[in-house]
């Protein structure tokens, strides 16, 4: 049976020869012979010294510290299940701050960018947006000028004027909010954001207090609905959502055009 050093080494191994030199803004030589990072550029990009390295690769028993494996684990870009592999493999618990930080990965993002002119984003568990696409930014506004309530689609069903005229059934809309994010209270119970969010809604909107209030939970992953878009008009969309394995109680949903007047309209948008 092989060691944990040695697993971990041709782990670390198989890892660095997935990525490419041009995703770190390193030179790329045609005549390079190694597939993938050279063990000195892994080195170089996660603050260890070449011999080290050389070493872990190689199976030797150095005994990385935590530090040491998040920031190999940023490196190689390892996703969730790869970090608690690797934390594993050297007996070491890996933080929870680290499962549980939402970060959009460069592979998500550009699944989001390539999904344009459609529509598509990232809710965490507190229904915050934390990513999107251009024509998610066209369409429902642009939450890169926004801060993080500004960016909660329940705070923001109630509070923000454009996206009550965009949406065609706002009280659907808004209920379906209120109710999704009663559902994830066990992901966010000790947030202090979202919690001051809860109870500054519960005090000053009677319709949000009477929907938290019946505990009605409801789920929509599929489905269709009409916005009213002030520059181009009505857009007629389906949509889909599904979990994210990535990011603890996140969805990505893509919204796509039913009709051809419709594609139209986002094509236009693209160009605004």
């Amino acid at each position: 049976m092989m060691s944990k050093n040695k697993e971990l080494g041709l782990f670390l191994k198989k890892k660095r020869s997935t990525l490419r030199p041009e995703q770190f803004g390193l030179k790329f030589d045609k005549k390079r012979r190694v597939k993938g990072l050279k063990r000195e550029e892994v080195a170089d990009l996660a603050g260890v010294s070449i011999d080290w390295y050389v070493r872990i690769e190689q199976g030797q028993n150095v005994n990385p510290s935590i530090d040491v494996l998040i920031s190999l684990s940023r490196v190689l870009q390892l996703n969730n299940e790869e970090k608690r592999y690797l934390f594993n493999l050297t007996d070491k618990k890996l933080p929870m701050e680290d499962i549980t930080t939402a970060i959009i990965s460069n592979t998500l993002q550009k699944f989001l960018d390539n999904q344009n002119p459609n529509i598509a984003y990232v809710t965490d568990s507190k229904l915050t947006m934390i990513g999107w696409n251009t024509a998610a930014l066209k369409v429902y506004g642009n939450y890169e000028e926004m801060n993080e309530k500004e960016r909660n689609s329940v705070w923001r069903a109630f509070n923000d004027d454009y996206l009550k005229g965009l949406l065609d059934n706002w009280e659907g809309h808004s209920k379906l909010r209120v109710e999704q994010l009663r559902a994830n209270y066990s992901y966010y119970e000790n947030d202090n954001t979202i919690n001051e969010i809860i109870n500054e809604l519960n005090e000053k909107n009677c319709l949000f207090n009477k929907w938290w209030s019946n505990q009605g939970i409801m789920g929509t992953p599929e489905g269709q609905k009409l916005l009213h878009h002030p520059l181009v008009g009505d857009l007629y969309l389906s949509y889909i959502s599904f979990m994210s394995t990535e990011i603890e109680g996140a969805y990505i949903t893509i919204q796509m055009p039913i009709d051809d007047y419709t594609k139209n309209k986002l094509e236009q948008l693209m160009l605004v």
